[in-house]
């Protein structure tokens, strides 16, 4: 169950701190206690009277500061600084959001599900769920977004063979929504394999912002945790979303981004995703 996976997380990451919270409740119950009793002759009578309830009331209070600490949740919230935008982190499916997505995606934009598009990915999930698995509807929407675009002939053997600038991105409508469509990986000519660095992701990242505030009109966002999937750029899940974090506010100091916008990340990733040390991080930048 979620509850007990939760709890199970949060013990392992934090008993310590939890620990001095718990005590911390105490101590602050028993001086409590003490000036009162030493203040009051019928509050030290109460005491002397209903030790059995105080004690309970104590190991309560330890208790209930205890579980409240070490408990992971499963979304946070916060302010970005310098930017109008309040970030959403959550674990969940990306495609449960009724919102604009932004995807990431290789220099291709391919459209064939199998060897060179894995249905398992977020690329292919968007074809197979938001275009019915209809590769050329997909790929037709895709080139007519791609229009205005300049791309780069290569000797691929497979359709289609123009590649495009890492950062270019192509908008295209999923009924009143957008799918923002990001070039975010270099494709291997032969295998197919799509690979991206840190570098790749962040100008990756800059086009893609730049895209979304001229044409999003400032409606809400969902992004995956790019970059967390085949096309994985090798770091660590929480230095990937510190990494994604920063380019949103990087790029927020100077553009007006949407003031919702979520981070959907895996389930796979909750046992190795920290999220509210990132809202600790952040919300301490804005002086929370």
């Amino acid at each position: 169950m979620a509850i007990i996976t939760s709890f199970r997380i949060g013990l392992r990451r934090r008993w310590k701190s939890a620990l001095v919270q718990a005590f911390g409740v105490v101590g602050g119950i028993w001086t409590i206690a003490e000036v009162t009793s030493r203040a009051s002759s019928a509050a030290n009578k109460w005491l002397d009277a209903h030790g059995a309830m105080f004690l309970t009331l104590i190991m309560a209070g330890f208790a209930l500061r205890f579980i409240s600490h070490i408990y992971e949740v499963r979304s946070v919230r916060f302010s970005l600084p310098t930017t109008n935008t309040k970030i959403t982190i959550r674990f969940g499916d990306l495609f449960d959001a009724n919102t604009d997505w932004l995807i990431g995606v290789n220099e291709f934009f391919d459209s064939s599900l199998g060897q060179i598009v894995s249905p398992r990915s977020v690329h292919g999930q968007v074809i197979a769920k938001a275009f019915g698995g209809d590769e050329q509807r997909f790929r037709s929407a895709t080139d007519q977004a791609l229009q205005g675009f300049v791309g780069e002939p290569t000797a691929r053997a497979q359709e289609p063979k123009i590649k495009f600038p890492i950062g270019t991105t192509a908008v295209v409508m999923n009924g009143s929504h957008r799918i923002f469509l990001m070039a975010m990986a270099h494709t291997d000519l032969v295998t197919h394999k799509a690979t991206s660095t840190v570098p790749i992701l962040w100008n990756a990242l800059r086009g893609a912002f730049q895209s979304v505030a001229a044409n999003g009109n400032g409606e809400p966002l969902t992004m995956p945790l790019v970059g967390n999937g085949r096309s994985s750029v090798n770091i660590e899940p929480q230095h990937l979303l510190r990494l994604i974090v920063l380019a949103i506010v990087d790029f927020g100091r100077t553009t007006a981004l949407p003031n919702e916008l979520t981070i959907a990340v895996p389930e796979d990733c909750f046992s190795v995703l920290d999220i509210r040390e990132i809202r600790r991080d952040w919300s301490a930048r804005n002086g929370l």
